[in-house]
């Protein structure tokens, strides 16, 4: 972990100083504007990390604080957006070398980055999580449907207003699903004395509400996670498998990567699916994706993950295209579904430009 702030610290500080020389030299400011610049710039950066240390962790419910937080959320997500821009537009200094025109080029980056900035919050604060719904044929299923609802990536923290998670129960419920998988990120704080503020107890579906656990839960301390889980009534899997009335089974692993690093509960394919007749049809839970590598060589139905966020803002987005081969969507791997959803909610900035917070909704048909 040590190393990893390290890393981010260095990455984070060098986008803030890439920000600085491109706008101060490219705008052509002024010694004493580029001297106030970078002193904004400064506040920001330290802002950004004093966020994360101690305001974070001290607010609680404060009204007041959570709006500062928030803030600083999202001058990070403003950062990440203006490092793009700007970024591709250094690329179009290749082609075009008059100071004139680099000008414009920078002054139309900074716009774009606060008009995208807008777009993304409201396209998280209106009209958000949406229900994507899919449809998949199984053969082996034994009756004519079954239903889940997949929910991931809640990150339910100090800043999280519970009238935005009732919403979200509210919705799950008004689907009415067979069964409920949680994938994982469930938490970023101990909620296992206040989750009734957050009606999450309230979850309805036929056969029970499923869970594994995600970095997340990790980080934040994989007791309270299930701790949390038990005085909730949700079942957790890590490394299990429950076969739900005869029709289907549904398994699930401990965070594919988090818990080698944390040495505790180590995720166990085996373990996942010992004993299972793959005669009927089974349903995989592992909050990373890449969880598909190990598990492929089980004939599994449909493997439901999240992690991705679907990158949220740039240049995340393009970034985990690269790195994921499951980043979002549905997949077909020879036979083997795959969805990795974008996510409940959101984590960190409240910001997304390309993609929606979304509940999936999964219509499992019996048929080829």
């Amino acid at each position: 972990m040590r190393w990893f702030f390290i890393s981010f610290l260095i990455i984070y500080l060098g986008a803030h100083y890439y920000i600085f020389h491109r706008v101060s030299s490219d705008l052509r400011l002024t010694h004493n504007a580029s001297v106030w610049f970078l002193l904004v710039i400064c506040l920001l950066a330290f802002f950004g990390v004093f966020n994360q240390i101690f305001i974070y962790h001290h607010a609680g419910h404060n009204a007041n604080f959570n709006f500062v937080i928030e803030f600083a959320y999202i001058w990070v997500g403003m950062l990440s957006i203006a490092f793009t821009l700007l970024f591709f537009g250094n690329i179009l200094f290749i082609f075009f070398k008059n100071p004139q025109i680099r000008f414009y080029i920078t002054s139309t980056a900074l716009f774009l980055t606060v008009f995208v900035t807008i777009y993304s919050y409201i396209n998280v604060k209106v009209n958000s999580p949406i229900v994507k719904k899919i449809e998949i044929k199984v053969p082996n299923l034994s009756v004519d449907k079954f239903t889940i609802v997949q929910i991931s990536d809640m990150h339910i923290n100090l800043l999280t207003k519970p009238a935005e998670i009732k919403k979200i129960v509210a919705m799950v419920n008004s689907l009415n699903p067979d069964i409920v998988a949680m994938t994982g990120d469930f938490i970023d704080t101990d909620i296992s004395q206040t989750f009734q503020d957050y009606d999450i107890d309230k979850i309805k579906s036929k056969y029970g509400i499923f869970a594994v656990s995600g970095n997340h839960e990790y980080y934040r301390g994989i007791d309270k996670f299930k701790t949390s889980m038990d005085n909730i009534g949700y079942t957790l899997i890590d490394n299990k498998n429950i076969l739900i009335n005869d029709i289907i089974y549904i398994a699930g692993i401990s965070d594919f990567k988090a818990s080698k690093r944390f040495g505790y509960e180590i995720s166990d394919f085996g373990k996942a699916f010992e004993g299972i007749d793959f005669l009927k049809p089974v349903i995989f839970l592992s909050h990373q994706p890449e969880a598909f590598a190990g598990a492929e060589k089980y004939p599994f139905t449909l493997q439901l993950s999240g992690h991705t966020h679907a990158g949220q803002v740039p240049p995340f987005d393009i970034i985990e295209k690269i790195i994921f081969k499951h980043f979002y969507g549905l997949y077909n791997e020879d036979g083997k579904y795959i969805y990795v959803t974008s996510g409940t909610r959101w984590w960190g900035p409240p910001l997304r430009l390309f993609s929606k917070s979304e509940i999936v909704y999964i219509q499992l048909y019996r048929g080829n």
